[in-house]
């Protein structure tokens, strides 16, 4: 669990330019390249720096402050800041350089590139602790030293945000549209997302409480823990970053970061244990990580396309998958073992939601398609192949067995326990250019939710707007 650093300035690419040309080293040119032995810096980077860029960042010669003559100024890095991040390779900007596609930005800047196997060489380095000979302890890895409730049970309510530090906020050009929505089981307490922050607020009254920052950017998936004192928020920068992070609803602290991917995490999950963190991802994998010390507990690699969402049941016993393709699987909430397939949707399935029972888990999908399936046998209880035409976007449901969907056809619904359709609410076009959107964009929902008594449903729309309406 570690701090997603902020990304470093433009300005300090200068201090980048490091690599000569016709570096051309291969890992078997590198000491020392068993895997199971410890990667470190004498045995293993520092043959790559010698040859490849001490002309231009040496003991001699520092270009733009920089000297990657020893291990003290690598770790260092330059004025312009850090160029390698203990444990996290995808923030680190040795490793951004060295593999960028831009012209003019990869490293290094005419020559041949470094040999695939070196970059994962120095990956694996910057990842275990930035080592400097084998017999070196690992750099601080920045734990935050969360640990789980020591009861999670369903007595007693949830956290209320107070008093939140206040933090400057990026404005975007257009208005940002809710990619994330969640509201706590346990108290008045909604989320949605906004560009790097995450806004609080009373579902019913829509009085906010304030907002919490996410450096890592877009904030793509917020789930509240069962207990109601953790929020869960997942997301990154795409192609780029991604991390799952958990916040103290009551203070907006941040306790924990799991998870260093190279692309934005688009589906993630919390036990109801607070254990451990399931996160989905565009390389196809859905990945257990131990909240308690980061660990990787356990890799499902059982899908063949994006992880699109993953779903924790409320009893912790099960952990429901799915993918770009229409794929669900129920696995084993703690071990990851597989149980049973859930074969219904022709395309990808776009959220999961368990009712409160553990008995029933909902999916919905680009089809257009709802389905209540049993989770004893993997029956589809109910199947709405219409639901909502051309796609289904988002479904969650409510504290009384209600099922809420919102999908292409502008419109929000309510449903029954029994797959009855009980409310139609429809999401009026605005004007284009009160939005600051291209003529002729169609504003549509894009995530919906219930309020924990069950007196309102939310839904965000593609424009930034928060919608509610009341139920009797």
């Amino acid at each position: 669990m570690m701090f997603l650093l902020s990304r470093l300035t433009l300005p300090f690419l200068s201090a980048v330019i490091f690599l000569a040309s016709g570096s051309g080293i291969q890992a078997d040119e590198i000491k020392g390249t068993d895997t199971d032995k410890p990667i470190t810096y004498e045995d293993h980077v520092f043959p790559v720096l010698k040859k490849s860029c001490a002309p231009c960042h040496g003991d001699g010669k520092q270009e733009a402050g920089l000297n990657l003559a020893n291990y003290a100024n690598t770790i260092k890095g330059s004025g312009g800041g850090e160029i390698v991040v203990a444990g996290r390779s995808s923030a680190s900007r040795l490793i951004e350089v060295l593999t960028s596609t831009e012209d003019g930005e990869r490293m290094p800047p005419d020559g041949d590139p470094l040999a695939p196997e070196v970059i994962d060489l120095i990956r694996k380095w910057i990842d275990t602790g930035l080592r400097e000979n084998s017999g070196s302890s690992v750099a601080e890895m920045r734990t935050l030293g969360f640990k789980p409730a020591a009861s999670t049970n369903d007595s007693g309510p949830g956290a209320i945000p107070s008093d939140l530090t206040t933090f400057p906020q990026v404005t975007t050009l257009r208005p940002y549209p809710v990619l994330a929505l969640a509201v706590s089981s346990r108290a008045p307490v909604a989320a949605t997302s906004d560009y790097g922050a995450i806004e609080l607020f009373d579902p019913t009254t829509k009085k906010p409480y304030g907002a919490i920052p996410f450096p890592e950017g877009e904030p793509l998936v917020l789930t509240f823990s069962r207990s109601g004192r953790l929020l869960l928020a997942a997301g990154g920068k795409p192609v780029q970053s991604g991390a799952a992070v958990l916040y103290d609803v009551a203070t907006g602290e941040r306790l924990a970061s799991v998870g260093d991917e190279p692309d934005a995490i688009i589906a993630s999950d919390i036990s109801p244990d607070e254990k451990l963190v399931a996160i989905g991802c565009t390389s196809r994998l859905v990945k257990l990580y131990s909240t308690e010390d980061g660990s990787l507990k356990a890799t499902i690699d059982k899908h063949t396309d994006w992880v699109t969402a993953v779903a924790f049941s409320p009893d912790g016993k099960y952990l429901a998958t799915a993918d770009r393709i229409g794929n669900i699987h129920l696995w084993d909430g703690k071990s990851g073992g597989v149980i049973l397939p859930l074969s219904e949707h022709k395309k990808s399935v776009r959220a999961l939601s368990w009712r409160s029972d553990s008995a029933v888990v909902a999916s919905c999908g680009e089809d257009g398609t709802v389905v209540w399936w049993d989770v004893k046998d993997g029956w589809p209880l109910a199947n709405k192949p219409n639901a909502h035409a051309d796609g289904v976007l988002d479904c969650q449901f409510g504290p009384n067995g209600e099922l809420a969907t919102c999908g292409r056809d502008g419109t929000v619904k309510l449903w029954s326990a029994e797959g009855k359709e009980l409310k139609n609410f429809s999401i009026t076009d605005h004007e284009a250019s009160d939005n600051h959107l291209p003529p002729g964009v169609r504003i549509l929902p894009t995530r919906v939710a219930v309020s924990s008594d069950g007196s309102t449903i939310l839904a965000g729309d593609t424009a930034g707007k928060l919608h509610s309406w009341k139920l009797p």
